[in-house]
Parts: structure tokens; C-alpha cells; sequence
């Protein structure tokens, strides 16, 4: 099969691997799109040698037509249309045990650690699969992860209708967490906080009720005036690896300060450096501190919202490309144009 493969750092381009053959529990899925994640950039920049060995075929936000059926497969045939869940827990840790499979200890993930959508055949097990509504285009189906990521994000923060949320970064994580917020849990205030008009602009027509660009605003003041001095109720921190301009604070610093009196804060960003926090106005609070990792069984919410027409995946794609242009997408995203948001390859256009 021809795929886009990852050779070493920063080199990735077409190639030949060898069609992928599946187990008795297996479908085998041809993807017709699949989107780049951010994870996907820093494993690129060379920041995963400890886990994904190269030649590697990236990609886990991924969806198509099923090929071919193991025979210990149920209530599957060839020509289904599904998305893959790319998370392969192990289901006997501890934490897979409590009902944490998204925290397993030898989590593994389709497209990180196993071959992924970057190639025309994916091995998948049938457990991972979820079949698509004919009300979802093909080309939207890599938005099913990112949004699923929005929804367990609003889900560890206990998000309730009628409450004020703050969502740092607006990036593809921090738009798809506000188009979950704005069209399904009900806010009474979504503000979008990042270093770009250009984003913020996406933010607007999603929804955002404020945006506050923090390159030119006190964002925690500003957060501060909009609650009449209460503060948020939850802050989301969607941002991963920061650029704090002259006389700025990093996300975490400003989440303490902007969350209110027993509020929450979510965090879901990758980011490598540390990050100091006043820990007595966090202590004086007695905020929460929650992480949020990838999905956890969050897929069918997802497409429900898609079908439905609700969420907003035009407004976040902002470039489809053919994967032999696979080299050209990840040199975008690196040099991090912040008109690029969410980037889909046709994985079939080789």
C-alpha cells in the first residue's frame, strides 16, 4: 500500500509499506481522510523518539470504508462507513479497571505507537469502531476525535449549564472545546482567551460570548470585569507549549487568578516546560486542579452533534490536502501559521 511515512525527523514523504493483515477480532479499513493532530506535529519535530520508531505511518483522527471482516467480527460488513476510536487500552491496570482506559499504563494509540491513517489499510479492532450517519460528509470524519477530545475535556470539568467558562488557546483543541461548550452544555458566558486575531475571529463565529487577546489585554483583569469580580467558574487550559510575551504569566498562573472560589480547573495541554503556581491563592481558593486526557467513550456524542448539524467543522478545517502533499501540510504546521487551525488529507490522493 502506498502511504505517507514518517522517516525521521521532519522528513516525511510518500513510500510502500506492506498491506496490513488482520487478526479473527480485526477489520480492515481503508481511511479516506485524516487529520493532522498536534501530537502528530511534535512527534514530526523529532519530541517521541521514546515511544514511535521510525519509518513510522502516522495518523489516529481517521475514517472510511471497512475492506475486509474478520470472522469473529459481529455486526460488521464490507462497505460500512466508520470512524476509528485510535485508544488500545489494556483493560486490566488498575486504572483501566476503575473505568480510567483513557489513563491505561501501557495505553497505546492507532497512529502513534501502531501504523495509523497516513496509509491507504489500517488494521483495526472491531471494538474501535463506531459506524457513520450518512448525515456526516466523509471529509468531517477526522473532526469526530477532536470533538470527543472537547466533550471529555467539559466532562472533567464538571461543566453545568448556565455557567461561565474560559477557554485558553485557540487552537483546533481550544475551538473544538468552545463549539462543544457553545452548542450542547449551555454556558452562561464562553470566553476565548489566545495571541491571535485571526483565531479569535473563528472563536466569535462559534459562539464565544468575549475573546480576549492577551497580547494586548490583562486577560485575567479582563476575565475578572466580565464575572463582576467572581471569576470563572472553569478554566480550560487548551494552549500545550507557550510563548509568554514581557510581563505575562504562563496559563496555569493566570488559570489560578481567573478561577473563582471552588472553581475548576481543566488541563489538557502537552506543553514540555514547568510551570510555577502561587499555590496559596490556589490553597485560599480551594480550587480544583484536573487533567484531562485524550477520549473516554465520548465518540458517540460526537457524531450525534455532526449529524445533527450543530457543530461548526468548516469554520475549524481550514486546509484539505491530498496526503501526497503530506510533506508540505506538516511544513505549514511547523512553522505554525496562525490562519492554519486543523488540517485533513485525503488519504486515497496519492
Amino acid at each position: 500500500m502506498k502511504a505517507a511515512i514518517l522517516y525521521n525527523d521532519r522528513d516525511i514523504r510518500m513510500g510502500t509499506a506492506p498491506d496490513p493483515e488482520i487478526k479473527p477480532d480485526q477489520v480492515l479499513v481503508r481511511p479516506l481522510y485524516v487529520g493532522i493532530c498536534g501530537t502528530d506535529l511534535h512527534i514530526y519535530r523529532g519530541e517521541f523518539h521514546d515511544r514511535v520508531k521510525y519509518p513510522a505511518i502516522l495518523g489516529h483522527e481517521f475514517g472510511g470504508v471497512i475492506e475486509e471482516v474478520g470472522k469473529e467480527v459481529p455486526g460488521y460488513k464490507r462497505g460500512d462507513r466508520v470512524v476509528v476510536d485510535p485508544i488500545l487500552s489494556c483493560h486490566h491496570c488498575t486504572a483501566c479497571l476503575t473505568g480510567h482506559i483513557n489513563a491505561c499504563r501501557t495505553l497505546k494509540l492507532l497512529g502513534v505507537d501502531l501504523d495509523g491513517g497516513f496509509g491507504q489499510l489500517v488494521a483495526a479492532p472491531f471494538e474501535t469502531l463506531f459506524k457513520l450517519p450518512e448525515e456526516i460528509p466523509m471529509q468531517d470524519v477526522p473532526m469526530v476525535e477532536l470533538y470527543s477530545i472537547g466533550h471529555h475535556a467539559l466532562r472533567r470539568g464538571a461543566v453545568q449549564p448556565g455557567e461561565t467558562v474560559v477557554i485558553l488557546g485557540a487552537g483546533k483543541v481550544g475551538l473544538s472545546i468552545l463549539d462543544v461548550l457553545c452548542h450542547s452544555a449551555g454556558p452562561a458566558i464562553a470566553i476565548s482567551v489566545d495571541r491571535e486575531d485571526h483565531r479569535l475571529g473563528i472563536a466569535q463565529k462559534i459562539g464565544a460570548d468575549a475573546t480576549i487577546n492577551n497580547q494586548y489585554e490583562d486577560a485575567v483583569a479582563r476575565v475578572l470585569e466580565l464575572t463582576n469580580g467572581e471569576g470563572a467558574d472553569c478554566v480550560i487550559e487548551a494552549i500545550g507549549h507557550y510563548t509568554v510575551a514581557e510581563g505575562q504569566e504562563p496559563p496555569l498562573q493566570q488559570a489560578v487568578r481567573m478561577v473563582r472560589n471552588g472553581g475548576r480547573i481543566v488541563t489538557l495541554g502537552l506543553g514540555e516546560q514547568r510551570s510555577d503556581v502561587f499555590f496559596k491563592t490556589f490553597v485560599i481558593k480551594e480550587a480544583e486542579l484536573i487533567a484531562s486526557r485524550v477520549t473516554m467513550g465520548e465518540f458517540p456524542r460526537a457524531i450525534r452533534l455532526l449529524s445533527k448539524g450543530i457543530l461548526h467543522p468548516e469554520l475549524l478545517i481550514t486546509h484539505r490536502l491530498p496526503i501526497r502533499e503530506a510533506a508540505k501540510a506538516f511544513s505549514s504546521l511547523d512553522h505554525e501559521d496562525p490562519e492554519t487551525i486543523k488540517v485533513v488529507l485525503d488519504v486515497q490522493a496519492v
